[in-house]
């Protein structure tokens, strides 16, 4: 008796976006661990304030044109798969190598050099995973690997794990332990992962501003140089280089700030504080692959307006509510935003341009995106809010969030359904 062929659910497809899952979830759950160890840290080697802002700068500093370097390095190296595991390997000891600081300096050192080696591990990522997933489900697949991931790991997990490590052992022991998924995920990605092969057809529905035939001719006659005039040439790059920034600016502002906000203006104890504020986290968590599986369905340009707006309400909740249990609720739902700040990073980077720039086209929002939010924005808005009071910052969040969608508005569609359908009905005016 012969029966149907069925599609296997572990296909390639499915292996390599879980592999993905974790490999950025532990880059951003190792990144923000030294904010949650800092209580421990601070009274062995002396830590003041001034001190622990300029540690988070430090690694932002570096990763943003870590970033943009990698992910041209991507393009051009012949084992991507190889050069992942190596940036992995590599950060995994030098986070280990946290564990035997004893001055701040040393410190400061390592999270510069931590810097150097995560900042490429996200383009590489995202890159490699635009060209393996099926166009119909890219947005999912991309937003699945880093938004979901990042508040999963970063903002879920982190602060549970590596503070219950460092209860129970000490600090030091926490960093020694993050070696070992790390060389885990290391050996997985070497057994697992292929080359992806460069599909430029695929990749790029609209790499060009021109359509039909002109469009994939453009897209043929495009040489593996990686230049990155080639890249800044495309409208969807630079307003994704914008957009990611207003993004950041939203989260490091409403991050960074929030917390402060809460215990000092609104009264609410420490655990009141972490439990609004993990709300916001689980919301990265679940929105971060919704709304771009939302995008697949009616296009990117859409989604990241109506969804912007949306996130505009997280800080003004804020501001405004006084019930930590609404508070929760509406940064849960508010959160849905950060979904868009991932397809500006990764989806409609990666297709809005031929595959062989796409490591590049994913590092220069990451890049330029971590500058403005993750570095200037905190020094600016803490200074801001010295002079005019802690709202400023959440004010500052929500500005983020609208300069980012009104630079969604001027997106051009890239969501392979949608453009596949314009493209037909396109066919049929003209037969």
């Amino acid at each position: 008796m012969s029966t149907s062929p069925r599609t296997k659910f572990w296909t390639y497809e499915n292996k390599i976006v879980a592999i993905f899952f974790f490999t950025v979830g532990f880059v951003f759950f190792d990144r923000l661990i030294l904010n949650f160890l800092i209580p421990f840290i601070q009274e062995d080697i002396h830590l003041d304030n001034k001190s622990i802002g300029l540690l988070a700068a430090a690694l932002s500093v570096t990763w943003a044109p870590a970033s943009i370097i990698g992910g041209r390095i991507s393009d051009k190296v012949k084992s991507k798969r190889l050069y992942l595991v190596i940036l992995m390997v590599a950060f995994s000891l030098t986070s280990f190598f946290q564990g035997f600081v004893v001055t701040f300096a040393h410190l400061v050192i390592l999270r510069l050099l931590m810097g150097l080696l995560e900042g490429p591990i996200i383009p590489v990522t995202q890159s490699v995973l635009a060209m393996e997933s099926s166009p119909r489900r890219r947005g999912f697949n991309l937003g699945f690997t880093m938004n979901t991931a990042n508040g999963s790991f970063g903002s879920i997990l982190a602060p549970l794990v590596i503070v219950a490590l460092a209860t129970i052992f000490d600090w030091r022991t926490a960093f020694f332990l993050t070696l070992v998924p790390g060389l885990i995920m290391a050996a997985i990605i070497w057994k697992v992962m292929r080359e992806p092969k460069v599909d430029d057809a695929a990749l790029a529905p609209s790499a060009s501003d021109s359509h039909g035939a002109d469009g994939a001719a453009s897209a043929a006659r495009v040489r593996p140089k990686g230049q990155l005039k080639e890249v800044l040439k495309n409208r969807n790059i630079i307003l994704s280089i914008l957009i990611f920034s207003g993004f950041m600016v939203y989260l490091m502002a409403l991050m960074v700030f929030g917390p402060v906000y809460l215990t000092s203006m609104k009264g609410f104890s420490p655990g009141t504080m972490s439990m609004v504020m993990a709300a916001f986290g689980l919301g990265t968590a679940v929105w971060g692959f919704v709304v771009p599986l939302i995008s697949d369905r009616i296009g990117r340009k859409p989604t990241s307006v109506i969804f912007g707006l949306l996130s505009v309400m997280a800080p003004l909740s804020l501001l405004f509510f006084s019930s930590p249990l609404l508070m929760a609720l509406a940064v849960f739902i508010f959160a849905a935003g950060m979904g868009v700040g991932g397809m500006a990073m990764s989806v409609i980077p990666a297709e809005s341009v031929p595959a062989i720039y796409a490591g590049l086209a994913v590092g220069l929002p990451t890049g330029i995106g971590e500058l403005i939010g993750g570095f200037l924005n905190p020094l600016l808005t803490g200074i801001a809010a010295d002079q005019f009071g802690l709202p400023v910052a959440l004010l500052v969040s929500c500005g983020g969030a609208i300069v980012a969608t009104i630079f969604a508005l001027f997106l051009k569609e890239t969501a392979p359904r949608i453009v596949g359908r314009r493209e037909e009905d396109r066919k049929l005016v003209e037969v």
